[in-house]
């Protein structure tokens, strides 16, 4: 059954809060656990991207809601629209600026399909409308990036995008804020956020992640990494990691200066101030998946 693939990610995400004992425990924003009610509603993701199109209003399928019920007296306005795409514009890259949300998932067609949600907030309906409509995604310098009018305490917009690309492809994915998901990819990746929750799930290749401060979230799939290696770190986000129960990899991880749980069959020494190395099953590939400063967790699936 094809699903909504890596929104689901989101709604298990860690954003590993501290309990009054050593434990962490995984918590989810309201717009994620939405996002994955979305799993199953729909016959393929065609059929979702269609809905999509004709009621740019409903949540599911999108991390981010249209309406946050702020209270502060603005109103939302959302539309969604499609990015026709060129199979020669590689790797595929997406430049999500200050407040750019994305999720990429690997699908078994050789085609790539863009949809994007645009979200504006201002003093009047109309005056949300107007913002709204004066926001694009185009391709520009060889990356896929949101343009509108500057932002400001009064008004405020957001993007966030939804692409389905072959398995077989190669990602160049940066946001500051927004969060960034990709789900069954196999290729070269560069994925960086700041601030963003970003979730990494099944996937394969040469993939290199770093996240400044918002939450990690890798999920491995299979028995091994197939590929160069994966190398995802956080400065200062908690990083929550799932791993099968049989994986064969040469891993580091862990975190050096915050709390760590482990739920994970591992043999190593533990030290101060440094990241576990050890090898699972019988080796392979490299896996590194560490914080420094966040919390960390790990557990079998």
């Amino acid at each position: 059954m094809v699903t909504l693939v890596a929104l689901v990610a989101y709604a298990t995400l860690a954003l590993l809060t501290l309990t009054p004992g050593p434990a962490l425990v995984a918590s989810s924003s309201p717009a994620m656990l939405a996002a994955s009610d979305s799993r199953g509603t729909y016959k393929d993701d065609d059929d979702w991207a269609e809905r999509a199109l004709e009621r740019p209003d409903l949540d599911k399928g999108w991390v981010q809601s249209c309406d946050d019920h702020w209270d502060d007296g603005r109103d939302s306005y959302c539309m969604v629209r499609e990015l026709p795409y060129q199979a020669a514009w590689k790797p595929i890259a997406i430049d999500g600026g200050q407040n750019g949300g994305m999720t990429v998932t690997g699908w078994d067609r050789p085609t790539v399909r863009i949809l994007y949600r645009v979200k504006a907030r201002a003093h009047g309906a109309d005056r949300a409308k107007a913002l709204a409509e004066a926001i694009h995604v185009d391709y520009t310098g060889g990356k896929i990036r949101s343009t509108g009018p500057p932002t400001s305490s009064a008004e405020w917009w957001s993007t966030e995008i939804r692409a389905w690309v072959p398995r077989s492809s190669d990602l160049w994915l940066h946001t500051i804020n927004g969060p960034l998901g990709v789900e069954s990819v196999r290729g070269t990746m560069d994925i960086n956020s700041l601030n963003g929750p970003v979730s990494l799930v099944d996937l394969a290749g040469a993939v290199e992640a770093r996240v400044q401060n918002g939450p990690l979230h890798v999920e491995l799939r299979g028995s091994r990494w197939d590929g160069a290696g994966l190398d995802a770190q956080a400065q200062n986000g908690p990083v929550n990691f799932v791993v099968p129960e049989k994986y064969s990899a040469r891993l580091t991880t862990g975190t050096i200066h915050g709390p760590q749980t482990i739920h994970y069959a591992l043999d190593w020494d533990s030290g101060p101030h440094r990241h576990i190395a050890t090898t699972l099953g019988s080796g392979g590939r490299p896996v590194r998946v560490v914080t420094y400063n966040g919390p960390f967790r790990m557990v079998a699936r």
